[in-house]
């Protein structure tokens, strides 16, 4: 299943083999071992699940629950590869995705590893990165377990008070709670929340502006997990943009909830926001930096928030199959199998085609696609100034 990548790539986080900016969709590389578990060709391999983007650096899930990193690995937010001594990265980055593969002690003295290479959840802080355990045979019955690396200064990490760098993956103690699994994981810039299967909402990180819930504002960092109130409904899924947090409900309902963001409603993201009644029926919803989302069973897409850059759908956008929504631009598959990108666009990452702010504002480009010989796009990735297509 071949992935292209465009936009921003100062740290080699686009995983294509250099680190210069690219405009078009260009063929991401992957190590020896993608070869050996994936069908690179583009056949019946291995499925693309997610892709999740940090400031410098890249996680892409497999169906499969392998994860395969790329960017900046200075302080183990990829992994602590060895690689990079090898010549396959440059200063402190992994050029070309490679497996996560993490070491959890086996044994009190620390002497036994085993070795966990299968996840079912990723996500990515502006330094950091969340893998959720996936159980496999005997483990079935047993608890999943969340790991974290890299760096955050603001709790990210959630492995407890001032801990602010993993150069190695570390587990969260007691967590998630005995009974439950992960279901849905979010972060953005600077925290992280995740949903679990009772429907419970848990967070940690950076929190003044109530993305964790009113009652642990006056704390403004959380350094480990904790249950986050103010939601009125069982939670399915979750969003997270740079200073708020959404949480859905039951979709069908339209029901909602956005926490933060605290302070003057500057870019409207508390105002504008529709009734239930209005976005019943939502099968996604995604969060820019200062924007929130709403993919319709429909196709059609309502947003609000922040637009100073072209950052919200522009007029007469069609329908379309999947969105996909970055730090201040966003992607959409259309239903006859064009991709498009709107907001801002300096990078690349919208496509070669911007105004002289480096914008695409009220419009769209059309990206040109690498597919060829029946192959389709089946899915799309955006992050900080990053755009990623997923062809068939």
């Amino acid at each position: 299943m071949p992935l292209y990548a465009f936009g921003s790539n100062g740290s080699g986080q686009l995983g294509i083999g250099h680190v210069e900016d690219v405009s078009v969709p260009t063929r991401c590389l992957f190590d020896d071992d993608y070869d050996e578990h994936h069908d690179a060709s583009g056949g019946d391999g291995d499925e693309i699940l997610q892709i999740a983007a940090g400031g410098n650096h890249t996680l892409v899930l497999f169906r499969s629950g392998a994860v395969y990193a790329a960017g900046c690995d200075e302080d183990g937010r990829c992994g602590g590869h060895d690689a990079l001594a090898k010549g396959d990265g440059v200063g402190g980055s992994l050029l070309k995705l490679r497996r996560v593969v993490v070491e959890e002690e086996a044994s009190d003295d620390g002497k036994e590893t085993k070795k966990i290479e299968r996840f079912k959840h990723v996500s990515a802080t502006w330094e950091g990165t969340v893998l959720v355990s996936s159980l496999e045979g005997k483990e079935e019955q047993g608890e999943e377990k969340v790991f974290v690396m890299g760096s955050g200064a603001k709790g990210e990490l959630g492995l407890g008070s001032q801990i602010t760098r993993a150069e190695k993956a570390v587990r969260i103690s007691d967590f998630p709670p005995q009974g439950t699994r992960v279901v849905s994981i979010s972060s953005s810039v600077g925290h992280v929340v995740v949903v679990l299967s009772n429907g419970d909402v848990y967070g940690w990180g950076a929190a003044r502006k109530g993305q964790l819930g009113g009652s642990v504002v006056d704390q403004k960092i959380v350094w480990a997990p904790v249950k986050v109130e103010g939601v009125p409904f069982r939670a399915t899924d979750v969003a997270c943009g740079k200073e708020f947090t959404v949480v859905t409900g039951n979709k069908e309902r339209g029901e909602f909830v956005i926490l933060g963001p605290a302070g003057p409603d500057r870019w409207r993201i508390l105002s504008d926001a529709p009734q239930p009644a209005d976005v019943a029926g939502l099968s996604l919803v995604a969060a820019s930096w200062n924007g929130i989302y709403v993919h319709g069973s429909d196709g059609s897409v309502r947003a609000w928030g922040r637009n100073d850059k072209g950052q919200l759908p522009p007029p007469g956008l069609p329908r379309s199959s999947k969105i996909a929504v970055g730090s201040e631009h966003s992607l959409a598959l259309l239903d006859d199998q064009k991709v498009v990108a709107f907001g801002w666009g300096e990078h690349g990452n919208c496509g070669p085609e911007t105004d002289a702010q480096g914008n695409v504002n009220g419009r769209w480009n059309e990206i040109p696609l690498p597919v060829k010989d029946g192959a389709r796009v089946v899915g799309l990735g955006a992050g900080c100034a990053t755009s990623w297509i997923i062809v068939s």
